[in-house]
């Protein structure tokens, strides 16, 4: 069920203050920077780094199976159209499921197959970060949040999806289509950092 507004509101916050607690823990890539190189294993089974597509744009999305904010802008399918604009432009786009294996949104390989395939989502890869380092690295808080990284494997962009946290598909600023545009014209992004929303991440 697609939450209330004011439900949503009340997860915000307590999201925002999850997530404050394990700020100390948490590194930060400024806008611009290379972005730190890491490996993951997905749920194809296949171990995925970082540096395997250098030269292309790659689209960070942290993920959760628990988390409402993410289930609104999967069932609305506005994620999912998103990955398929991304992929068809020839960019990568890696959902990233940092949790821990005794928090809820902690998936197996298996489920996270399974999850993919029953939300008919156009990722690259689902990869799991159940020890919490690459999230730690980047400094991911909330889920959903993005990272997109530029062709020169520098961050260009680091925050929400658009600015819709309420609603279940948003006709409002879209940050993450807006930014990939923009790199794919050779353009410096316009907006390269948001504020996040949605639940904290589980580490």
């Amino acid at each position: 069920m697609t939450p209330r507004p004011a439900a949503v509101a009340a997860l915000a916050w307590l999201g925002f203050a999850g997530s404050a607690l394990a700020q100390d823990s948490l590194s930060r890539v400024e806008i611009g920077e290379p972005a730190p190189g890491f490996a993951l294993m997905g749920s194809d089974g296949r171990m995925h780094r970082l540096e395997d597509y250098a030269g292309k744009v790659v689209v960070l999305e942290w993920t959760s199976p628990v988390c409402p904010y993410t289930e609104m802008k999967y069932k609305s399918g506005a994620m999912q159209a998103l990955q398929a604009k991304a992929r068809a432009d020839g960019d990568v786009w890696l959902s990233i499921d940092t949790a821990a294996s005794d928090r809820p949104g902690f998936l197996s390989p298996a489920a996270a197959k399974a999850r993919v395939r029953a939300l008919h989502a156009k990722v690259t890869a689902f990869l799991s970060d159940p020890m919490g380092k690459v999230g730690r690295l980047y400094g991911a808080k909330v889920t959903p949040s993005f990272f997109i990284i530029g062709r020169d494997g520098k961050l260009a962009y680091q925050g929400a999806m658009d600015d819709g946290p309420e609603v279940d598909d948003v006709t409002g600023k879209n940050y993450v289509r807006e930014s990939l545009a923009e790199l794919a014209a050779g353009t410096k992004v316009g907006t390269p950092e948001t504020r996040t929303y949605g639940c904290a991440v589980e580490y």
